[in-house]
């Protein structure tokens, strides 16, 4: 009875491991790799933030007030 249950669990944990590993594929579907996807959100997030830099410091020069 003990060793049905290993099995049992064994089996179990096979297929869970099947699963997740099956889940992890590292192309989306339009066939962009996940990592290029996260590079490229990196680099549009700094964008951003140095474009919003640039306009607190434009704000600052013209005396405009803002909020953070």
């Amino acid at each position: 009875m003990r060793g049905a249950f290993f099995v049992v669990i064994l089996i179990a944990m096979l297929i869970v491991s099947m699963l997740v590993i099956k889940n992890m594929k590292t192309e989306t579907v339009d066939g962009v790799d996940r990592e290029k996807a996260v590079e490229r959100a990196e680099d549009a997030a700094k964008q951003a933030e140095e474009a919003m830099d640039r306009i607190k410091e434009t704000a600052k020069q013209i005396e405009i007030p803002y909020h953070e």
